[in-house]
């Protein structure tokens, strides 16, 4: 049992309905700042009454406020529900009062703004459909659901007192056993241990001796017939009370067995440690209680990485995504590491996105991927990658060159358009754009994230030989254009834009593209230049004639000077160096003869063992000016991007 999805209107950010879907074990919620994370968190914690970390029910804060309106005013009412799905027949019966149609549990909350007389907001629990029922509070209070809050003060949390963390575990732990030696009106060994310690303590030199003083002073003070005796002893401790003041104590080295003694206090651990420590004590119950307890139990944590460094971070995601298997624990974690959306299956994340028209949910194993895509996107997903998920907007680009130049190039040009009042954003950055390096050419693995459509695979024939139809199918799925609506299937998708830049790589024995001149090309990944501007609102592919840094240099004079320059500065041949002194004179004379032929030296020079890619794109980078003339194909994708309009 395990909750599926929720549901909330007018809480908060959310004035529409908005539906989450949750998936069983680990579930990672990704995204910007303010994209609605932590209210789904909170939501949920509203919804099951979890207090930890002091949580009572809802605010003034919590009904949701039209800003748009000076003059509006919080809604009426909050709506928030969960579905619980896969219950064991024992749990269809404990839940029977929340069972749906299809056997799964609901509960519902209403909370009007209307408060009583001790200024709480009127409220409203029911399981299933009935509304009118008296709500039964056991089989919600046997759901366990524990919080961690974003800046969590773990130490204190820690801490001996009423209420501790390691009480708490205690006192679960032994709740039993504690039923049973109470029924039989004893003691449990803890508290005669204590009481045997309290009666020796009271013989102490010191103890009688102050007591002695009391008496003789009382007596004195009193009178022998007024006077009352005194005994000095601790107050006499319940079981419960002896375990809240226990205190935990760290040794920063697990591999050796140190003497009690030279454990220290929490608050000389790191905060980053004494986190790790707070989950401990969660797992250790939920460890502990497992045979106990058959309903579920939620982890809800607010930015796991808090105080973490990344390998200590995915070290412990990968802990409680094991444990949450293991212990049949669902764990929903929101964060904007990179570190931990790349350690995980893309299966297990959850996709937040602000748009204009409000926040966007989308689990990614929504998104139409089949298993061979899935399995590369997880291979494939990284630190560097994974900022895809986090940004408005992505640029792929095929290699590294590309990588480091289009964002100086993208500077310039939106320089240009905000001098001309035509764009408010003077760098991709500045926009929450990210360039992805794609080292290659797979582009559309990705765009399945983005476009909204899955292929439906047409079936092998009967009498059609393997050939024939992987031929077929072939041609089925690059198809330049758009698709019958029987041969697609509409899924969720990530709804920002997402665009391609590549090559055209025309034969390499066809003739050189003069500027603006397209060759038929023979990259793979062409075809989806007009299918997905046919089928997707969200991808396009932006193409140019030959290969990025010929198209560079083919775009003008003044751009394939500042090449050769750098390439000057690089080159050690001197018959190499006498060739790009002559294009560079040839450019200030003004007596070039062909342009095509000049940028495939330029191109040659660069793919040359001595320079590379990577190392020429860093140098042209800083070289580039603010006369640099831009692709058109780069220009057309900044505006995609962007919603430039000319």
């Amino acid at each position: 049992m395990y909750l599926s999805k929720l549901s909330m209107q007018n809480f908060r950010m959310f004035s529409d309905k908005i539906e989450v879907k949750f998936s069983k074990g680990l579930n990672l919620l990704v995204g910007e700042n303010g994209c609605g994370k932590s209210t789904v968190i909170d939501a949920i914690r509203v919804l099951l009454s979890e207090s930890e970390f002091s949580r009572k029910g809802v605010s003034e804060e919590d009904f949701h406020v039209d800003y748009q309106t000076l003059s509006s005013k919080p809604v009426d009412c909050i709506e928030i529900s969960g579905i619980f799905s896969e219950l064991s027949e024992a749990q269809k019966v404990e839940y029977l009062t929340w069972l749906t149609d299809t056997f799964d549990a609901k509960l519902n909350l209403e909370i009007q703004h209307i408060t009583n007389i001790r200024n709480v907001y009127k409220q409203n629990r029911w399981g299933g459909k009935s509304s009118g029922s008296i709500f039964d509070w056991e089989p919600l209070n046997d759901i366990q659901c524990v919080y961690l809050p974003p800046l969590r003060d773990a130490e204190r949390a820690l801490r001996s007192g009423r209420g501790s963390r390691l009480s708490r575990l205690i006192a679960n732990l032994s709740e039993e056993k504690l039923k049973e030696i109470r029924d039989r009106s004893e003691l449990m060994p803890l508290e005669e241990d204590f009481n045997d310690f309290n009666s020796a303590v009271s013989q102490e030199e010191e103890i009688i001796h102050a007591k002695n003083l009391i008496n003789e002073s009382l007596e004195k003070a009193a009178g022998t017939v007024y006077s009352q005796k005194t005994a000095i002893q601790f107050n006499p401790l319940k079981y419960e009370r002896i375990i809240e003041s226990f205190q935990l104590l760290f040794f920063p080295n697990s591999t050796s067995e140190p003497s009690i003694d030279l454990f220290r206090s929490l608050s000389e651990n790191s905060l980053g440690y004494n986190n790790l420590i707070y989950i401990a004590t969660i797992l250790a119950e939920f460890e502990g209680l497992k045979d106990k307890y058959t309903t579920p139990r939620i982890l809800l944590i607010e930015e796991l990485e808090a105080h973490l460094h990344p390998q200590l971070q995915i070290k412990l995601l990968k802990f409680l995504q094991e444990q949450a298997e293991k212990n049949d624990i669902q764990v929903i974690i929101t964060t904007h590491s990179v570190s931990l959306a790349s350690s995980v299956s893309i299966d297990n994340i959850i996709s937040f996105n602000q748009t204009d028209s409000g926040s966007v949910i989308v689990p990614l194993c929504d998104c139409g991927l089949d298993d061979e895509t899935r399995k590369f996107i997880n291979r494939w997903l990284d630190a560097t990658k994974s900022t895809l998920l986090f940004s408005k907007g992505n640029i792929l680009v095929e290699g590294i060159a590309e990588a480091i130049v289009v964002p100086k190039l993208a500077q310039i040009y939106l320089k240009r358009m905000c001098s001309a009042k035509k764009c408010k954003v003077s760098s991709l950055e500045e926009a929450g754009i990210s360039i992805i390096n794609m080292n290659g050419i797979y582009f559309t693995r990705f765009m399945q994230l983005y476009n909204g459509y899955k292929l439906n695979i047409p079936s092998k024939g009967e009498k059609e030989s393997k050939t024939t139809y992987a031929e077929r199918i072939k041609i089925f799925m690059k198809r330049e254009g758009s698709y019958e609506p029987s041969e697609y299937t509409k899924v969720s998708s990530i709804p920002q834009r997402c665009v391609a830049l590549t090559d055209n790589d025309p034969p390499k024995d066809s003739a050189l593209p003069q500027k603006g001149e397209h060759l038929k090309g023979e990259n793979p990944f062409l075809y989806y230049k007009d299918q997905s501007a046919a089928m997707t609102n969200n991808c396009r592919v932006f193409v140019n004639s030959k290969t990025f840094e010929y198209d560079l240099a083919i775009e003008s004079h003044h751009n394939a000077k500042i090449m050769l320059e750098t390439l000057l500065s690089e080159i050690s041949s001197k018959i190499r160096q006498d060739k790009i002194k002559e294009y560079i004179d040839m450019i200030n004379s003004d007596t070039v003869s062909d342009d095509a032929q000049m940028s495939y030296f330029i191109l040659t020079q660069i793919e040359s063992s001595e320079i590379g890619k990577g190392l020429f794109a860093q140098l042209l980078s800083d070289a580039i000016d603010d006369e640099f003339d831009i692709p058109l194909y780069i220009i057309e994708a900044i505006d995609f991007m962007l919603g430039i309009e000319k």
